[in-house]
């Protein structure tokens, strides 16, 4: 296998950049709204590490909600493919916030895992629905 090929599995198999790129901004936004209090410095670093998790957390959790979608049961689908990605944002956020040292560190996680619990309910239903696939995806009729 060429390197191309590698690259390209891997993107397809672990990373969703659109939605990586909108939950950067937004998680940047809330932690520094969340670490206000703190000095300037503090802040911006905060918005940064928020943004930077948020970044490779949504990317990931993303994708890993779509390969959740295939599941017929609906159920399963959905709940799994929101709990999942959540324990795995709360998991990149602490580390993120942890090294570094947040002053409101678990207020900083919080607010991502529950957008991420229910934001993947949606990425479900739209990958469910047929749109923005990979392309190891498979087809919609697989999935009736």
């Amino acid at each position: 296998m060429d390197l191309s090929n590698i690259v390209r599995n891997l993107y397809h198999n672990t990373f969703n950049p659109k939605f990586a790129a909108i939950s950067a901004v937004a998680n940047g936004i809330m932690a520094a709204g969340i670490n206000y209090a703190h000095s300037s410095l503090e802040i911006i670093a905060a918005g940064g590490a928020g943004a930077l998790a948020g970044f490779v957390s949504t990317g990931f959790t993303a994708r890993l909600v779509q390969h959740f979608s295939p599941i017929r049961n609906r159920l399963a689908s959905y709940f799994l493919g929101s709990l999942i990605p959540a324990a795995a944002t709360f998991a990149i956020s602490y580390m993120g916030h942890s090294i570094n040292e947040t002053p409101e560190l678990l207020k900083s996680c919080i607010v991502p895992v529950i957008i991420s619990y229910t934001t993947s309910h949606i990425t479900n239903f739209i990958t469910r629905s047929g749109y923005m696939l990979p392309g190891n995806y498979p087809s919609h009729e697989d999935m009736r």
